[in-house]
């Protein structure tokens, strides 16, 4: 009887595979008419591939697909042919499916590779993975270390990799038919923390166990799992104390990157961006703000759009590594610059292998509003709870559409003169008083962001290189919105001798749009329009923008006077960019001895912008017939730099590094804006249609720093480290015609590192334990020109060739801001690397703040440039990580977590307060007072009684206003 049961069970079991087999043997016995004289063999499949409405896979490895077959051409059978273009090769196929054919190697033809993987002391390792590139094969090795692979005849490389253990790559294994290639393989343990190299301050390589700073580095393949308009997104959370302050106004939003909080009070606290050695901040980095655009645009201003800048640009394909130097101790050697910490991009470089590698990428994402405000659906437009609704003046009584306000009649089924979207007039009869629940949200769109890339590298003993290229096109959630970024990467690097090498590398990105959204609080953000828009209007009532008869002259749009019709913000109130940029250098490294050596290096970062800003007539109040705006902005930096190294083992123990080199650089800057507030005719965006005389902003500024710096760095035993550092700086910016003295100001800095893992015997669960400490002085001079010396500023092309007396006062006795920070910390990682922390303490404080201060305007000034204030800055970070699940070349499960804490506390000013900037309206300032933080903002209270009680006017019934102010 279990017999019987058993049979049946597979009888009904084989039924469904049965019929799959069935279906395969009628693909096979399929009759094509089929012929081939002299074509490729890939060509042929591809035919067929047609004429039975079949797909044909196979692998490149296995089968060449480039020789030429020939066959007579006559009906046949699908399998007769496959097996007359498959004859004298290693190959037969198999049906896969109803129509799938698989292209695999015969049986009889096929040998092994087996063997043992086991560690330096002979005990295998299970779990060890070996892999074949060239045959796609790949598998674990057993409790035992064993392992085999069947693959076909031939020579191959074999790759092996165990969780901490140094990879092994066996090149020239050869494999016969039908015989084992036995391959025993021993691994050695990897010092993977031990042995990192991490790229610091001025290009400089270090061991990470020698650093005395915290230096977390992030691979390049963290930052593309999912990729943003902004790269430096990804950042966010993989670095303990870095902060992304996100402007979220566009596509081309920019990120504003804080290191360990803010220490000065001009606001100026962002992080030092590097790429291939160079500095970028000031360069195509810079980012430069219209003038005349307001956030707070009640007035019909123009609205400012965020352009960025070429830090959003970077591919981010192309990067290798980012490096983080947090606080000057790590960034001491970039001088004034660095104060804040820097971020080292290092870009991808050739590889030295056999042909060309050849890599694409494509990538699409999409994005939508991730939450709406809740809005109310109880009321219509309207005041005071008004019992009617009327657009105009009407049978019900006055108009009440004027107003921007929703508290007008209830929902309740009434029936009211409403908007007649066809005649942009009061409806003849009276319509349904409804809401239309959550319309609003059909206004924005799904963002979709598409990436291509491909990039080709490759390379021999003497010269490798890469090249790359990037299309980026993006469509944004408001409508019209969105750019395009075409990106090219190369890297050359040569090997001229011995004792000559030459590297190069060039960053080209290109990035357009033909119209970026405005953002703020004004008519022309489509924001503001989003708090202002009634919950009984219909959404589709505004797309026809133009009033009736007046297209291209005057704006509808039927409410309140104070937001505007979102469409024509949208397709007439244009915002565009197209910026270029280049970043690269040149470095030859000349080899003098086997101990000393010599790098010199040039480098260009440039950046050249053209924007232009089109207001249609009836743009509000301001430009009632329309407007015109361009700019022509150029940035350049141009550096040199040279760096003597000297690389000495003095005895068995002791080893010393001694670095000594200088730099110098130029940077210039140039902004040309031309404005036709007054056109003649409309929808004419062009100078020559100017109503009026021509507007000119012309903006120039040039400085120069030059610089001279040395780093002496010793170890002991390769467990203790002790680095000292010293640059010294000349900035222009701080020098007058009469003064020479403070305008060059040193800073140095010492660090320590010490490894107890290596000094003692540590538990076997810690894989590697770190000590640091280190203590550094800073200092900046501000890379703003013309602060120390009285200059006349441009009276503007009204008055042609006018000067006009400057509104800052400067200051011929300007110092430079002064930036001491002591920082320790530890660093441990247990479990073959699958678990570790960092954690770090730092305690700093900033002096001679170069402020830009609010003074009495009777003094024919609205400020005043003073040193000034003392800022304590302190703070904790911890970083933990972790690798719960990690199967070699499988799957890999890494987290991460932070924490920071940072206050920094305002401790000596000239005065008991320092007024930094007013705010646009209620009376707000942000105020330095002694006790206080950075970004303070005060403004006036309400006037309250003993008890606490709100102080109404008893001649207006409104709330009376204190005159003391409240942070």
């Amino acid at each position: 009887m279990k017999k019987l049961w058993l049979l049946t069970m597979l009888f009904f079991l084989q039924l469904p595979f049965g019929g799959i087999n069935a279906k395969a043997q009628t693909v096979i016995n399929k009759r094509i008419t089929f012929g081939a004289d002299g074509t490729m063999l890939k060509d042929a499949f591809q035919q067929i591939e047609k004429l039975s409405d079949i797909s044909i896979s196979y692998n490149n490895s296995l089968l060449d697909d480039k020789r030429k077959v020939n066959i007579a051409k006559a009906d046949r059978s699908l399998g007769e042919t496959l097996d007359l273009l498959l004859k004298g090769t290693t190959c037969t196929y198999r049906a896969a499916g109803e129509r799938n054919i698989l292209i695999i190697a015969k049986t009889q033809d096929r040998g092994s590779i087996k063997g043992k993987v086991v560690d330096e002391q002979g005990q295998p390792l299970p779990g060890a993975t070996i892999k074949i590139p060239g045959a796609g094969a790949t598998t674990i090795s057993g409790a035992d270390g064993s392992y085999t692979l069947n693959i076909v005849p031939g020579t191959y490389t074999v790759e092996v990799s165990f969780i901490a253990y140094e990879a092994k790559r066996i090149q020239n294994v050869s494999v016969s038919s039908n015989a084992n290639t036995v391959l025993n393989i021993t691994l050695n343990p990897a010092d993977n923390k031990l042995n990192e190299v991490v790229v610091t301050a001025l290009g400089i390589k270090r061991e990470d166990k020698s650093l005395g700073y915290s230096a977390p580095v992030i691979k390049g393949d963290q930052l593309t799992g999912a990729l943003s308009g902004n790269w430096t997104d990804a950042l966010s959370g993989k670095v303990a104390g870095l902060n992304l302050i996100r402007s979220n106004s566009g596509p081309a939003g920019s990120n504003k990157i804080i290191l360990r909080g803010e220490n000065n009070l001009t606001g100026d606290n962002e992080v030092l961006i590097v790429v291939d050695g160079v500095v970028i901040n000031n360069g195509s980095g810079r980012r430069t703000s219209n003038s005349g655009e307001s956030a707070y645009g009640t007035s019909s201003d123009n609205m400012p759009a965020d352009y960025g800048s070429n830090l959003n640009d970077i591919n981010p394909g192309d990067i290798e590594t980012v490096t983080v130097l947090k606080g000057p101790g790590a960034a001491a050697l970039y001088g004034q610059r660095g104060a804040n910490g820097a971020i080292i991009i290092t870009t991808k470089s050739g590889k030295k292998h056999s042909g060309l590698g050849i890599t694409f990428n494509s990538n699409a994402s999409l994005e939508s509003v991730n939450r709406w405000p809740d809005l109310q659906y109880e009321y219509g437009q309207g005041t005071a709870g008004s019992r009617y609704y009327s657009f105009g003046a009407g049978p019900d009584g006055a108009s009440t559409s004027s107003t921007s306000s929703a508290y007008g009649p209830k929902f309740d089924g009434q029936l009211f003169y409403q908007l007649d979207p066809v005649t942009q007039k009061q409806s003849t009869t009276r319509t349904p008083w409804v809401p239309y629940k959550n319309q609003i949200r059909d206004f924005f769109d799904v963002g979709q962001t598409f990436t291509n890339s491909v990039s080709v590298d490759g390379g021999s003993d003497k010269t490798t290189a890469r090249f790359s290229a990037t299309n980026v096109t993006n469509h944004w959630i408001t409508p019209n919105t969105g750019y395009t970024r075409n990106s090219i990467a190369l890297s050359v690097n040569s090997k001229i001798n011995d004792k000559l090498t030459i590297n190069a590398k060039v960053n080209y990105n290109n990035r357009n749009s033909d119209n970026l959204p405005g953002a703020g609080y004004g008519n022309q953000s489509l924001m503001y329009w989003f708090i202002f828009w009634q919950p009984n209007a219909d959404l589709n009532w505004l797309k026809n923008y133009w009033k009736n008869g007046q297209d291209g002259k005057a704006i509808f749009y039927p409410f309140s006077s104070f937001p505007e019709n979102p469409y024509a913000v949208s397709n007439e109130f244009i915002n565009k960019s197209n910026r270029n940029s280049v970043t690269g250098n040149v470095e030859a490294l000349y080899s003098i001895t086997k101990e000393l050596s010599l790098q010199v290096r040039a480098t260009l970062d440039m950046g050249y912008e053209q924007r232009a800003q089109q207001r249609p007539f009836d743009a509000g109040t301001k430009y009632p017939k329309g407007s015109y705006r361009t700019q022509n902005i150029y940035s350049e930096e141009q550096g040199g730099d040279f760096l003597l190294k000297y690389n000495k083992k003095i005895t068995h123990d002791i080893n010393i590094t001694a670095t000594a080199g200088g730099s110098m650089l130029r940077n210039n800057y140039n902004r040309d804006e031309v404005r036709a507030d007054s056109l003649v005719y409309p929808g004419v965006y062009s100078m020559a249609n100017n109503a009026g005389p021509l507007v000119t902003l012309p903006y120039k500024s040039r400085y120069a720093i030059n610089s001279i710096y040395g780093l002496v760095s010793t170890s002991f035993k390769d467990y203790l480290y002790l680095d000292l550092t010293a640059r010294k700086d000349w900035i222009s910016t701080l020098a007058t015609d009469i003064r020479t003295d403070q305008v060059g100001f040193n800073y140095p800095s010492a660090s320590v590192s010490f490894l107890p893992s290596e000094a003692f015997k540590m538990p076997k669960f810690i894989d590697y334990a770190k000590l640091r400490a280190s203590l550094a002085a800073v200092g900046s001079g501000s890379t703003t020109p013309y602060q120390t010396t009285f200059n006349y500023v441009s009276a503007g092309s009204t008055y042609a060739g006018g000067l006009q007396n400057p509104r800052t006062l400067s200051n011929p006795d300007l110092k430079p801001l002064r930036t001491t920070t002591l920082e320790i910390g530890a660093e441990t990682r247990m479990f073959s690397n699958r678990l570790g922390f960092d954690i770090a303490l730092y305690s700093g404080n900033t002096k001679n703040q170069i402020l830009s201060r609010t003074v009495d305007q009777s003094s024919g000034y609205s400020q005043a440039v003073i040193n000034v204030g003392k800022v304590s800055n302190k703070g904790i970070e911890i970083s933990l990580n972790g690798t719960p699940i990690r199967k070699a070349n499988v799957f890999s499960w890494n987290v991460t977590a932070t924490f920071s804490a940072n206050k920094n506390t305002i401790e000596q000013l000239a005065d008991s307060a320092v007024v930094l900037r007013n705010g646009p309206t209620g009376g707000g300032q942000i105020v330095a007072r002694v006790g206080g933080s950075m970004g303070d903002m005060y403004g006036r209270g309400y006037l309250r009684s003993p008890d606490g009680q709100i102080v109404y006017d008893a001649s207006t019934g409104f709330a009376r206003l204190s005159n003391d102010w409240f942070i």
